[in-house]
């Protein structure tokens, strides 16, 4: 009977099937199979656990086979199945961790699947409390295995949101199953106070102690409460769609929260990032062991690194700081921590950042630092106990440098720092310079290296620009000049600061100011050879409207057509005093060594400090037309003075020495020699 009712039943489908050809519409067979995994379950490492898939369904009442496997499983889990071909199979785990187990029934072209999971335990207990909910009113986590303060007393299964306020006490573990996470959302408070002993702390951890097991907590909450104090936190940084950046905590936007005396280690990713606007009420004393291929422990915005005080430990990474400003209009001092600026990092508006002994900065590729609008760095190291500015690679001219400006009563200071690797583009103007003094910047720099620099060394020839003070600093691996400086900044180069292999082995002196100081300026010589002051920039004359002393040993270079000026202005009267010695002559001369290559010396005062003892005037006397020219030219109108000896004048382009005939007394000259002059040695005229 059975039979033929199956034999009607298909001869219906046929039927059926028949006349729906003669249709537009076509009708899709259904599915009869429905599989059934079972109930999620729970175990323990090595105890078996029965599946049951008894509950599928075949609609058409038919008989179908059964096939179970293991979809996922912990890294370095073997588990075993047996009997995966019945309803019932038994599932055997080597490792915590969850386990997915698919089953999948069928018959003829027929199939289904479904999935059931099984998580596996540490150990057996009926007191341990799984968490897989979302938790929505006030909770407290107590210490449940008092006995013994490594067993789980919490384990949570999944992602899950604390909107209430959530509270765990001394001596409880909170185990995470794999890409578990928790969610302290803007309306929950998050309470994690253990106490010193390690009986007594919380422990946040991995359910499997492997580095991203699980994802970390994400905090939201806005609240004051919210504390982390002698906690751990291990093995989180799982890859998770929470939060952008791996870490085992992310704190969001606006979210505030303590960390004192706690631990962050063997997780992936950071172990802290900070929102560019949430906050650390406090944060002291903690552990951070970053991975060391990630380079830092922790990411947070500028106005929040002072918040890291002394006594923190930092291992196998620095703090990458991510936004730009601080602005605040207070001194802010950075502890004595490695810093990687991943931005452009600008000092404002009477912010002071103070850097003690140790500290080091490493700055991102073109990167700079900008201290404007009375803003200053106070970057003070001792000897042997550096400050460090750097690029994130060891390259000559991989970040900008450090540019300032209108300082205004707030100078920056610079004392036993190095800085390297700058100059990758100009920070102003068209040339690179690890250092560049804009309009108004004021700063000192003593007992520092300026180093590997893709441009210039200091710059300072803007306008108000104005190193304060100078000191024994060494200046080396330049492509550039090693300073460039205009004439109100070269006397404060002292004589003991060392430049070496940088690739113009001068210093540059923009002649756009005028000397013109109620005190003489002196233009210290250099402790090495082959030093020389080299006259270019916007102006390349050199105007002298007040005394100026020449050093002995001192070189000045000259450009084409450049000339030397000395006269009288602002109630002032100028002269040059160039006296040196027999060792160590006072040089003028073309910066390409080409005779009549620039106008020369002209003095046009009677001041009776114009005075030259052994010097060397080279190269001067650019013919003019209509006119005479000469290395020195006493001038008439205005009337000059000269008094020169033991000095030798050559290569000039037309005259040696030229002097109104009537003004000759005004020329002192005594055991001169001249060395190819074309013309006269001694144009009286």
């Amino acid at each position: 009977m059975k039979k033929f009712q199956y034999y009607l039943a298909g001869l219906l489908l046929t039927l059926l099937a028949f006349f729906s050809c003669q249709t537009d519409d076509i009708e899709v067979p259904i599915n009869p199979l429905s599989a059934k995994a079972g109930q999620d379950k729970q175990t323990v490492v090595s105890e078996a656990v029965t599946l049951d898939g008894s509950a599928s369904t075949d609609t058409e009442g038919k008989m179908f086979n059964y096939a179970w496997s293991i979809k996922t499983k912990p890294s370095g889990g073997t588990p075993t199945l047996t009997n995966e071909d019945t309803p019932t199979p038994n599932f055997v785990a080597n490792m915590v961790g969850s386990y997915v187990v698919e089953l999948e029934i069928s018959r003829d072209n027929w199939s289904s699947k479904d999935e059931v999971k099984v998580l596996v335990l540490e150990t057996s207990s009926s007191e341990m409390v799984v968490i897989s909910e979302d938790i929505t009113t006030e909770m407290v986590f107590n210490n449940i295995f008092t006995e013994d303060y490594t067993k789980i007393d919490y384990l949570i299964t999944k992602p899950i949101k604390s909107t209430a306020k959530l509270t765990i006490n001394p001596g409880v573990r909170v185990a995470f199953a794999e890409n578990a996470a928790l969610t302290i959302t803007s309306t929950g408070t998050f309470i994690s106070k253990g106490e010193v002993a390690e009986e007594k702390k919380v422990y946040l951890v991995g359910q499997n102690d492997l580095p991203g097991y699980w994802a970390g907590i994400f905090l939201q909450s806005v609240s004051e409460l919210n504390i982390m104090k002698y906690t751990e936190v291990n093995h989180a940084g799982a890859d998770n769609e929470l939060y952008e950046s791996k870490s085992a905590l992310y704190m969001d936007n606006l979210s505030k929260l303590s960390i004192e005396c706690t631990a962050f280690k063997d997780n992936d990713g950071l172990q802290i990032y900070v929102a560019p606007d949430a906050k650390f009420n406090t944060f002291i004393f903690n552990y951070l062991l970053g991975s060391p291929e990630i380079g830092h422990v922790m990411a947070l915005p500028a106005h929040e690194v002072k918040k890291i005080q002394p006594g923190n430990k930092l291992w196998n990474g620095d703090i990458a700081v991510t936004t730009t400003y601080l602005d605040s209009g207070e001194t802010i001092t950075w502890g004595q921590y490695f810093y990687t600026l991943l931005e452009d990092l600008k000092i404002t508006d009477g912010t002071t950042l103070e850097l003690p002994q140790y500290a080091s900065i490493k700055v991102s590729q073109d990167k700079q630092i900008a201290v404007m609008n009375g803003g200053a760095i106070k970057a003070l190291g001792t000897d042997g106990k550096w400050v460090e500015f750097k690029g994130v690679e060891n390259v000559a001219g991989y970040w900008k440098g450090i540019f300032i400006q209108h300082s205004g009563t707030n100078p920056s200071k610079f004392e036993y720092v190095a800085v390297q690797d700058a100059g990758s583009s100009p920070l102003a103007g068209n040339q690179p310079a690890s250092i560049h003094l804009g309009p108004y910047g004021v700063a000192s720099i003593d007992y520092s290296y300026i180093n590997q620099g893709g441009g210039d060394g200091i710059e300072a020839t803007s306008e108000g620009a104005q190193i304060s003070s100078f000191i024994e600093n060494k200046i080396r691996g330049h492509a550039g000049y090693p300073m460039a400086v205009s004439t109100r900044n070269v006397s404060i180069i002292d004589y003991y600061t060392y430049f070496t292999h940088n690739g113009i082995q001068k210093v540059r002196v923009d002649g756009i100011y005028p000397i013109a100081s109620d005190q003489e300026t002196i233009w210290p010589g250099f402790n090495h050879q082959n030093m020389s002051y080299h006259i270019k920039g916007l102006s390349k004359d050199l105007v002298i409207w007040s005394g100026l002393k020449l050093a002995e040993g001192v070189i000045i270079e000259m450009e084409n057509d450049a000339r030397i000026d000395i006269g009288d202005a602002n109630g002032r009267q100028g002269y040059i005093k160039a006296l040196g010695t027999t060792d160590k002559h006072i040089v003028f001369k073309h910066t390409n060594e080409l005779a009549g290559g620039w106008y020369g010396i002209t003095i046009s005062n009677i001041n009776t400090s114009n005075q030259f003892d052994y010097v060397e005037v080279l190269h001067g006397g650019k013919k003019v037309a209509n006119s005479f020219s000469a290395n020195i030219v006493i001038n008439n109108k205005p009337e000059g003075r000269l008094k020169i000896s033991n000095s030798i004048i050559g290569y000039s382009g037309q005259h040696g020495i030229s002097i109104f005939k009537d003004q000759r007394n005004n020329l002192i000259d005594v055991n001169m020699t001249y060395t190819d002059i074309p013309e006269s040695p001694v144009l009286v005229w």
